[in-house]
């Protein structure tokens, strides 16, 4: 599944792993923890925004609080799968979400 949203806050601990990434899901305007790996998290945010691990390999949260991203879960449903800010997502990603959201409105209706 195709999620969307916006980046409110993380938290995690490099000696533990764990993380969590807060993030506010567009459709249901609700604050999701997503668990995640804290490692490859960082370094993937830091990829897709820049100044996101500082030289003491602590977390600027300020670089990525307020991105709006797509993501999806693991294949278990249980993690962090993966992350794209969402100025980078081709027009298939885009038109499988739209109809993703479409298809979800016609279930409810």
């Amino acid at each position: 599944m195709i999620r969307k949203g916006t980046i409110k806050g993380f938290y995690g601990f490099w000696g533990s792993g764990l993380a969590t990434l807060l993030i506010e899901d567009e459709d249901t305007k609700q604050l999701e923890e997503i668990p995640c790996d804290n490692g490859p998290t960082v370094r993937a945010l830091d990829s897709a925004f820049g100044d996101v691990i500082t030289d003491a390999h602590t977390v600027n949260v300020d670089a990525i609080r307020g991105k709006k991203i797509y993501w999806g879960m693991d294949d278990y449903g249980l993690c962090l799968g993966w992350i794209l800010p969402v100025g980078e997502a081709n027009v298939e990603l885009r038109k499988a979400y739209r109809a993703q959201r479409r298809a979800k409105k016609q279930v409810v209706a």
